[in-house]
């Protein structure tokens, strides 16, 4: 069970439900299922506050209270990790919010009772994109483990030695017949990458053909799969405004892949409740490069069931200036939260009571 209750019966509560079970439409620390509060839409809700409030504890108090009952994942902004490529990563081909995204798909893809490993093709093409434009033809040699790393979040390990060798092959092959010395690989390992999705019969390969298919409508990219992942690795690599863009896009592709684990009877008899992304310091750029997508999404009427909690140090943020605004003890009952046309109203901010965060000695 959750730890000293007496600051968080608002957020944790099972009867009535408190803001938790209402919003993930699973009690937490049990099976057992709440009606949602906000069936078509939840608030992106964000606990706010200066240090000492007690957020991070209340985001690891939700990951205990949910993971191995639905997908789960949290993330620290101010983590290492976040901050920095690895040693062999050029810029080019790294953010905080690939990062953040990679990291989130590996834990969201965790065990959960009763339900399979939810796979991410679209954010595995998405990826391999995005790593394509860190290599040249001079890094041949470790493209199959690169690629590796990528396509595991497409879901299932048994597909990928001969999806990687074939893959490896025609990569190489395209790049003795270009012409050689020309430093970037993006379009060879693309189009190897979704000639070995035709070729391949397993349900991971029907799959990841899929999810290349879904970037055709990528702006300018004509319905064209393979011109779609191009523009969006250009667009990474340009930096500024054009990597915002692809970032976007590769956001969206997690949380579609999410909606596809979900989608239709059979699978919604095996999963209960929402998703949950939980993100501490989200004020950071890992934070940001995932909150301000999803808010603009949402209110672009691109709809998602993810639930996100989020903590914030301070009390405000410019990418939240219309959000709604509750102490937490509010939010017991109901939030009364309403959407309006911009995209930070998408948001609930939160007020946590001095000691939420306390744990019983």
């Amino acid at each position: 069970m959750h730890t000293q209750l007496d600051d968080r019966e608002a957020l944790f509560d099972t009867e009535p439900p408190g803001l938790a079970s209402r919003l993930v439409g699973l009690r937490p620390y049990q099976p057992g299922t709440t009606p949602y509060e906000h069936p078509e839409e939840p608030p992106f809700v964000v606990f706010a506050g200066d240090r000492g409030r007690g957020k991070t504890a209340v985001l690891h108090a939700l990951r205990e209270a949910y993971r191995g009952h639905t997908p789960t994942a949290l993330l620290d902004g101010e983590e290492r990790q976040f901050a920095a490529p690895p040693p062999d990563r050029p810029d080019a081909a790294w953010s905080p919010v690939v990062q953040a995204l990679t990291t989130a798909a590996e834990q969201l893809a965790g065990p959960v009772k009763g339900a399979g490993r939810i796979g991410f093709p679209r954010l595995s093409c998405g990826l391999l994109a995005v790593a394509a434009g860190g290599w040249s033809d001079r890094d041949a040699p470790r493209l199959r483990q690169e690629a590796e790393r990528v396509l595991l979040l497409g879901g299932g390990e048994s597909w990928l030695p001969g999806f990687t060798g074939r893959w490896a092959g025609k990569v190489g092959s395209r790049l003795v017949a270009s012409a050689g010395g020309t430093g970037a690989v993006v379009e060879p390992v693309i189009e190897a990458a979704l000639e070995a999705f035709t070729e391949g019969v397993s349900t991971a390969h029907r799959r990841l053909r899929g999810a290349a298919s879904w970037y055709g409508d990528y702006p300018n990219a004509d319905g064209s799969p393979k011109l779609a992942l191009i523009l969006l690795s250009r667009h990474f690599r340009a930096g500024g405004h054009g990597r915002r863009h692809a970032e976007r896009h590769l956001v969206r592709a997690l949380l579609a892949d999410l909606d596809d684990a979900y989608a239709g009877v059979v699978q919604r008899s095996h999963r209960r409740g929402r998703p949950v992304l939980l993100i501490d310091n989200v004020q950071e750029p890992a934070g940001l490069g995932l909150l301000e997508p999803v808010l603009r999404d949402r209110a672009d009427g691109i709809r998602d069931q993810a639930v996100f909690f989020a903590g914030l140090r301070g009390r405000t943020h410019p990418a939240l200036r219309n959000a709604g605004r509750l102490d937490l003890p509010e939010t017991a009952r109901t939030t009364g939260w309403r959407p309006g046309p911009s995209p930070s109203s998408r948001a609930l901010l939160v007020s946590l009571p001095a000691g939420a965060g306390h744990t019983p000695a």
